[in-house]
């Protein structure tokens, strides 16, 4: 059984790891997809494929939530975490700019020429859609162990 952990400890955790799992509605039935993420005090930011299904399901519903999780692979020593919410498709150049900025830094990938590859986004000519979660209700979880 999990134990509940602060917002401190979860905070942690979206700081601690870099894939998640973003979870949308597809005609009534959830559907998911793991990607890269970075936090900030409000938002989530992650991004999936440009015209994919995800992007179609937020598209038509918004609502979203975030998992990430961290553990031994035998699952006794572990940590969750959940943000419920919704996602906004980025689609303004300075929203895109500070999106890939703070993922890219997390991933410890180089942050030059973003203002070349925001334009490429705001042109509909990359290969990701962007979003932005506001952090409004989240939750976790870790082993008693």
């Amino acid at each position: 059984m999990g134990i509940s952990i602060s917002d401190q400890e979860i905070r942690k955790l979206m700081d601690d790891e870099k894939w998640g799992t973003l979870i949308a509605i597809d005609d009534g039935k959830p559907y998911a997809v793991e990607t890269s993420f970075a936090v900030d005090d409000n938002y989530l930011y992650t991004g999936t494929k440009f015209g994919g299904r995800m992007n179609s399901c937020l598209e038509k519903n918004p609502a979203a939530a975030f998992k990430i999780c961290e553990g031994d692979n035998r699952g006794h020593n572990y940590r969750a975490a959940l943000v419920e919410s919704t996602a906004e498709i980025l689609h303004k150049k300075e929203d895109i700019v500070y999106c890939l900025n703070i993922i890219y830094e997390k991933l410890g990938m180089s942050t030059d020429n973003l203002d070349q590859k925001a334009d490429n986004y705001v042109a509909g000519k990359a290969s990701l859609s962007l979003y932005r979660l506001p952090i409004t209700k989240q939750s976790g979880i870790r082993s008693g162990r």
